[in-house]
């Protein structure tokens, strides 16, 4: 029996290593081809084509890259993108992290509109930082929300991920510094 390319089953919900392929670069191209998904990531005046994609995410599905690039699913739909990779001694300290600390950082977009409010982004979020406990033996998992994404922020919360500072002019995003939301969520305690 062949072992799953699953990285998380549970339930209905997957999560797959994206792969170099044509139909994996369409789903990114569509999904973000979408201004409601293009308000909170890479913004609604990003230039994204086929090149842009491929270019942006081919070191990513090739391994080059230390982002690890996902497609998550749900009852088989794919619904969205989600990446993780571990934080640099950079990232830690601009953090304020203790260096050598096993973190790994998140981001992620639901593509699908009509899959927004219902819980999906919560359910990912708890599996996901399950499996990068569990498996990958993070101590620490952050995200960094614009500080207007309420949405997100709230999806976040639910998660695990508690606030902890205002990361001031962090992101250029839709021809304009903004301000980050650094959010955490902590390896429970045995």
């Amino acid at each position: 029996m062949a072992a799953s390319p699953d990285i998380i089953a549970t339930g209905d919900l997957t999560v797959r290593r994206m792969a170099d392929t044509a139909a994996d670069y369409a789903l990114l191209l569509r999904w973000l081809a979408d201004e409601r998904v293009l308000e909170w990531y890479e913004g609604r005046d990003a230039q994204v084509s086929e090149d842009w994609i491929r270019d942006t995410f081919s070191p990513r599905t090739l391994g080059v890259d230390r982002v690890v690039p996902c497609i998550f699913s749900v009852a088989g739909q794919p619904l969205g993108y989600l990446q993780y990779y571990p934080l640099q001694e950079a990232e830690l300290q601009e953090y304020a992290l203790a260096t050598g600390t096993p973190a790994y950082g998140v981001d992620l977009f639901i593509g699908e509109p009509e899959a927004w409010s219902k819980g999906t982004g919560t359910r990912l979020l708890r599996a996901l930082l399950h499996f990068l406990f569990a498996e990958l033996d993070a101590e620490i998992v952050t995200i960094d929300p614009q500080v207007g994404n309420v949405r997100a922020i709230r999806c976040y919360e639910k998660a695990g991920f508690a606030r902890m500072r205002v990361l001031p002019q962090h992101e250029y995003h839709e021809g304009s510094w903004r301000d980050n939301l650094l959010m955490i969520a902590r390896k429970p305690l045995r």
